[in-house]
């Protein structure tokens, strides 16, 4: 006696509608899986990346690495916490293993704007001049630097405090020279000689600005933020001279004595 193993029309389309939905259900199990991979894979830069261009607003932000020595390590829109600082003191960011640090932005520790940029923003510092120095001018001695650097690759970096020489009145030179100033005044007068360039780069709390350009000879005044600190990068050819005069400050106005009011005659009387 033989038997028959020949499916009928309709269990064959069961079998084939089975096979179907297990196929379909596999694909989404597979996708789901991916998704989740992918975002724990990324999550550190789509956190910070949600907020490139202003990584203080990130409630949850990614955090620099201490290693000793000012050296600091961790991915684009780090927070670097500083404390214990001299805001009389410019601070030097030194980009170090050769990675990319374009640069920084000043907040307090808790992200607030404590004094604001150009466009209203947290100040920013970088390193856009031909020397290529990055120098930081801080509000107080408690404050965040938020590093802007490459969305793909970490950064390391050595935030120091050299030594830079405190200069008033006329300040003159032949070539590039980096100095402070710290007597509150906001503008200068600027002459140059010689046939090369001179770029003058201005730092303040609210950030940094080039105050002057030329390659020429010239006269002429410039002027930066407010700010009672103000450092000077001077980038210059090695045989052009430059001269910057400072004013000096404006002189408190003497408090003038109040006039003693005269005693009120009394009429005399006798009896």
């Amino acid at each position: 006696m033989s038997s028959n193993t020949t499916l009928s029309g309709a269990a064959r389309n069961r079998l084939f509608a089975f096979n179907g939905t297990a196929w379909i259900a596999g694909l989404i199990l597979i996708a789901v899986i991916a998704v989740f991979v992918m975002a724990d894979a990324v999550g550190e830069t789509s956190s910070s990346g949600d907020y490139y261009g202003d990584p203080w607003a990130n409630p949850d932000p990614p955090l620099a690495t201490a290693e000793g020595d000012g050296v600091y390590s961790g991915a684009d829109g780090a927070k670097i916490a500083l404390e214990g600082l001299d805001p009389a003191q410019p601070l030097l960011i030194t980009e170090l293993d050769d990675t990319y640090v374009g640069g920084v932005w000043v907040t307090a520790p808790d992200g607030e704007i404590l004094t604001p940029g150009e466009y209203g923003d947290a100040p920013a510092f970088d390193s856009f001049t031909l020397s290529g120095e990055q120098w930081v001018l801080v509000p107080r001695p408690e404050v965040a630097l938020w590093v802007n650097g490459l969305r793909d690759e970490r950064f390391r970096l050595q935030v120091t405090t050299p030594a830079v020489e405190k200069r008033t009145g006329v300040v003159s030179g032949v070539g590039s020279q980096t100095f402070f100033i710290d007597e509150g005044v906001t503008t200068a007068r600027v002459s140059t000689r010689g046939d090369g360039y001179v770029y003058i780069t201005a730092v303040t709390v609210s950030g940094q600005r080039e105050v002057f350009s030329s390659s020429e000879a010239t006269d002429q005044s410039i002027a930066w933020a407010d700010s009672d600190v103000a450092l000077f990068v001077v980038d210059a050819s090695e045989d052009t001279a430059w001269t910057i005069d400072f004013p000096s400050p404006a002189a408190a106005p003497e408090a003038t004595p109040s006039a003693t009011p005269a005693p009120t005659p009394t009429e005399g009387g006798g009896e």
